[in-house]
C-alpha cells in the first residue's frame, strides 16, 4: 500500500495545486462584483475547496480537510446570497486559500501545523451570518450508520441540509479499495472525480482499522466509505458506479432531526429621527425614511447602539433625499469601527444621490477605503433611485 499511497498523495497534491492556481484572481473578480454575484465564479472557487476536501478526507489529512470545509461553507453561503463578498469576506477567503496552499506544500506533514486560529476566524465569520435556527443546526451532530448500526460518519446538521438542497438523495456508499478500485485499475481519486460529476461528496474516509491484526484471519478488504448527495434515484445509482446494490445504502432523510424550533424574541425597533433601527437576534438593519435628509448625529447614535450590543448592521439609505459631508464622515468612521470589532457593516440597495461625487470632492477614494479595510462599494455603490 505504501507505494500506492505515495502515488495517490502526489496525484492529490498536483490536482489540488491545479485547483488553487487561479483562485486569487477569481476571488478578486468576485469582490469587484459585490452583491451582484457571478455564480460561475463562486462555483469555480467552491468546486476547488470541495474537491480538495474530498481528497484530503480520503488521505486522512485532517487540517487540509477541515480548512477546505470551512472555506466551502462560506462559499456556499455566498452562492446562496446569505453573505455579500465584500472586502472583509474576500480577505478572509484569500487568507484561507493561501494557508491551504501552504499546507499543500508539505501535505504529508500538514497535520503538524497549528491552524486553530484560522479555523476559529472562519467559523466566526460564518456564524455572523447564520440565523438562530442555522446556528442550532451547526451545533447538532447527526450520526450516519451502516445497516448493522456501525456509525461511519458524524456530520453537523447544517452541512447535511446544505448538501441536500434541491431535493437530493443521500447515500452511504461502501467501496472496497482492493476489489472495487485497485483491481479495476483505478485510484480513490478517480472514484471521487466520478462521483463529483453526478453529485456532491459530503464526506469520505478509508477504514484501515478493518484490516485487523496479523494473527487474525485475513480480511482481504479495505473499506472506503463515501457519503454522497445526488439527484440520482436509488434504483439506478448502483449502475452509475458499477457497484453491487448491497454496497449502496440510502440514508433515510426522515431520520434527520426536524429543524429545531428556536424561540426568537420579537424584533426591537428604535427610532433616531428619520432613521429606523430594527434589531432581531444578532442582526440589525438601519433604514432611512424615504425622501428625508438624514442627520449625521442621529445616524451616529443609531450605529453606536449597534456597536454597544456587538451587532452587525445593514444600512439602507438609497431613498435619502441627500447627504452631507458630516454624514459621509460618520459612515466612513463607522465602517472602520465595525471592521476593527469583527462586525459586518453592509450597505444595501445602492447609495444616495450625489454620494459618490461628494466622496470624490472630499478626497475619499476607493483606494483610501481599501486601506481602511472598507469595501469600495460602501460608498461607491451604484446610486439609488434618486441618482442619475
Amino acid at each position: 500500500m505504501d507505494q500506492m499511497d505515495d502515488e495517490i498523495m502526489t496525484m492529490f497534491v498536483e490536482d489540488s495545486c491545479e485547483h488553487l492556481e487561479n483562485i486569487e484572481t477569481a476571488l478578486m473578480d468576485l469582490e469587484r462584483g459585490g452583491a451582484d454575484i457571478d455564480e460561475e465564479l463562486v462555483n469555480t472557487v467552491f468546486r476547488a475547496a470541495h474537491s480538495i476536501k474530498g481528497g484530503a478526507g480520503f488521505l486522512n489529512l485532517t487540517n487540509i480537510r477541515d480548512l477546505a470545509h470551512k472555506l466551502e461553507g462560506l462559499l456556499h453561503m455566498i452562492r446562496n446570497r446569505e453573505i455579500v463578498p465584500d472586502t472583509r469576506v474576500i480577505n478572509r477567503l484569500l487568507a484561507g486559500f493561501d494557508r491551504l496552499r501552504g499546507l499543500m506544500a508539505s501535505a504529508a506533514d500538514s497535520d503538524q501545523e497549528d491552524i486553530a486560529a484560522m479555523l476559529a476566524d472562519l467559523s466566526g465569520l460564518t456564524a455572523e451570518h447564520l440565523s438562530p435556527e442555522q446556528l442550532a443546526q451547526a451545533a447538532a451532530t447527526v450520526p450516519i450508520s451502516l445497516p448493522d448500526g456501525e456509525v461511519v460518519f458524524r456530520e453537523d446538521e447544517l452541512s447535511l441540509r446544505q448538501a441536500l438542497t434541491g431535493g437530493k438523495n443521500l447515500y452511504l456508499v461502501e467501496y472496497d479499495l482492493i476489489h472495487d478500485v485497485q483491481a479495476r485499475g483505478k485510484t480513490p481519486l478517480d472514484i471521487i472525480n466520478t462521483m463529483e460529476a453526478s453529485g456532491l461528496i459530503v464526506d469520505c474516509r478509508m477504514d484501515l482499522t478493518s484490516v485487523g491484526d496479523i494473527d487474525a484471519p485475513p480480511s482481504n478488504r479495505i473499506p472506503f466509505y463515501v457519503l454522497f448527495a445526488s439527484l440520482v434515484e436509488p434504483d439506478i445509482v448502483s449502475y452509475l458506479f458499477a457497484l453491487n446494490g448491497k454496497a449502496i445504502h440510502p440514508v433515510d432523510l426522515a431520520a434527520l432531526p426536524e429543524a429545531p424550533a428556536v424561540a426568537s424574541d420579537p424584533a426591537e425597533v428604535l427610532v433616531f429621527g428619520p432613521w429606523r433601527l430594527t434589531i432581531a437576534g444578532q442582526r440589525a438593519s438601519l433604514t432611512v425614511e424615504a425622501g428625508a435628509v438624514p442627520d449625521a448625529a442621529e445616524a451616529r447614535q443609531a450605529l453606536l447602539a449597534c456597536l454597544e450590543r456587538g451587532l452587525s448592521v445593514e444600512v439602507s439609505w438609497a431613498d435619502a433625499a441627500g447627504v452631507d459631508l458630516a454624514l459621509l464622515q460618520v459612515m466612513v468612521s463607522a465602517g472602520v469601527s465595525f471592521a476593527h470589532r469583527g462586525l459586518t457593516f453592509i450597505h444595501q440597495g445602492g447609495a444616495p444621490e450625489g454620494l459618490a461625487r461628494l466622496a470624490e470632492r472630499a478626497g475619499i477614494t476607493p483606494t483610501i477605503l481599501e486601506t481602511l479595510e472598507l469595501p469600495a462599494a460602501t460608498l461607491f455603490a451604484p446610486e439609488g433611485p434618486h441618482g442619475q
